[in-house]
């Protein structure tokens, strides 16, 4: 029996897993992502990374005697990076993650919407390679900026190489010209000898020659979620919720049509394919940054769910401002804050979370009403993937909040999932990635708006969440 194994390199975790011919699970593991501190900020140590990817694809490997691995596929964070000897190959910097603010300086220094689909930010690579560059006394001339999964890749194949959507995260990727961008390269001193080679997403990067194995990168974990989900109906979309959540859906136009003003992000998706995308950057981050504040660690994700499910039903009177890193679509303005309103004295700690994670949801449901003025497209259903997806309270308010059907795949691991089906779509053609996708893909579960509290929730979004928001940004935007 032939098997492939997807590896996600995410956030908050690791995980490695073993799908058959058919998209059936067979074997996964997960570990924490470990996440260390310097003097400037966040960092993941390279070495220590790396040890714990081996070790996860070895025991992958050897997991199953009846399946014989046929390929590896790669996902992750996208704009978490390192800068690296293009000679030697070693390790220059630490694994900057995506969230670390030390680049916020460079900023400012020019958009390019037009080019790369995206608004500008601390968070791409451009930005942190300038700070590892003006910070490390090392030689830009010989020196390759790597995303994480890139580094990954390099790690087991000895490649350069990264794919598009990948190098979009960089700030210096022409999305519509399908290349790097070596005008705005050159006027940050940089050139094509300081970034990897593009391939198409999926395609081999090279072989690990420890185990004689085919490795690709698929791509950023939010559009390998999106690829898994969206397959069989684009004119749904995905939801795609960890650390951060994003909603993905296809995009009509292509690139080069795309506007700033609009609120949205895009980029590439797939073979010729475009996607659009709104995002909460501190959706998950939100509620572990709590649960570390409040000492709650010692409670597993699964103990929270169940006490979540035994609060009263119905809102807690508490709004939430999901900006603990910045507010994402459609401001995109880094100097916004999180905000706790409407707090009592008889609120309990979970009330508070409960709070939160509605007010994740109101943020949700702004975005999708951005979505549908901005593509002309009336959205109905929304497919979610991700560890939110396995508590049924959150789902009915996700429900209840965003007035839309919410859909749960039979698969949980759709990022993984739809990194695999991207590295069979490139080597053996859609029909083999659609057959791939078909089962673990099917409808598990389904929640209707009106089921819970809709009506309440409602009121509470147009009366309160969205002028509020809109007098907080006004605020921390002028302070």
């Amino acid at each position: 029996m032939e098997g492939m194994i997807a590896l996600d390199v995410g956030t908050t975790h690791i995980k490695a897993v073993l799908f058959g011919e058919d998209g059936e699970e067979l074997w996964k593991r997960k570990v924490p992502t470990p996440l260390e501190h310097d003097e400037w900020g966040a960092v993941y140590r390279p070495g220590v990374l790396w040890g714990l990817v081996h070790g996860m694809l070895l025991e992958a490997c050897g997991a199953l005697s009846d399946v014989s691995v046929t390929g590896i596929a790669v996902t992750g964070m996208a704009e978490a990076g390192l800068a690296v000897d293009r000679i030697t190959g070693r390790e220059l910097s630490d694994i900057i993650p995506w969230f670390d603010r030390r680049s916020i300086g460079f900023v400012g220094q020019g958009e390019a919407f037009e080019r790369t689909g995206l608004r500008n930010s601390y968070k791409y690579g451009l930005y942190k390679f300038l700070w590892v560059l003006e910070h490390s006394p090392i030689d830009r001339s010989r020196t390759v900026w790597l995303s994480v999964c890139d580094y990954v890749v390099y790690k087991l194949t000895g490649a350069f190489v990264t794919e598009p959507g990948f190098a979009a995260r960089t700030y210096l990727y022409d999305i519509g010209a399908g290349c790097w961008d070596e005008e705005r390269m050159a006027a940050f001193g940089l050139n094509k000898e300081n970034f990897p080679c593009v391939g198409a997403s999926g395609e081999t990067a090279g072989i690990w020659e420890e185990k004689k194995i085919p490795v690709a990168l698929a791509g950023h974990d939010h559009v390998c979620a999106a690829f898994a989900m969206l397959y069989s109906d684009p004119g749904r979309i995905c939801d795609s919720a960890g650390t951060s959540e994003t909603y993905i859906g296809l995009a009509g136009k292509r690139g080069g049509e795309f506007r700033q003003e609009d609120g949205l992000q895009y980029g590439p998706f797939g073979d010729s394919r475009w996607y659009y995308m709104a995002n909460i950057p501190s959706s998950g981050h939100s509620l572990e940054w709590y649960r570390k504040k409040l000492q709650l660690t010692e409670l597993s994700y699964e103990e929270l769910n169940r006490n979540l499910e035994e609060l009263p039903k119905g809102p807690t009177g508490i709004l939430y401002f999901p900006w603990l890193t910045g507010s994402g679509s459609p401001y995109y303005e880094a100097s916004m804050q999180g905000a706790l309103l409407g707090l009592r004295e008889a609120h309990s700690g979970l009330d508070i979370m409960k709070g939160m994670i509605e007010g994740i949801q109101y943020q949700g449901a702004l975005l999708l009403e951005q979505i549908e003025k901005v593509q002309g497209v009336q959205i109905g259903e929304v497919i979610c993937g991700g560890g939110a997806v396995n508590n049924h309270a959150l789902m009915q308010m996700k429900a209840d909040i965003l007035g839309r059907k919410v859909l749960v795949p039979a698969c949980r691991e759709t990022t993984a999932l739809g990194a695999a089906a991207v590295f069979l779509e490139r080597g053996r053609g859609r029909e083999a990635a659609a057959g791939f996708l078909l089962k673990p893909m099917g409808m598990e579960t389904e929640y209707l708006p009106g089921q819970g509290n809709r009506e309440d929730y409602k009121k509470i979004l147009l009366k309160r969440f969205l002028p509020m928001a809109e007098m907080l940004r006004d605020f921390m935007t002028h302070i």
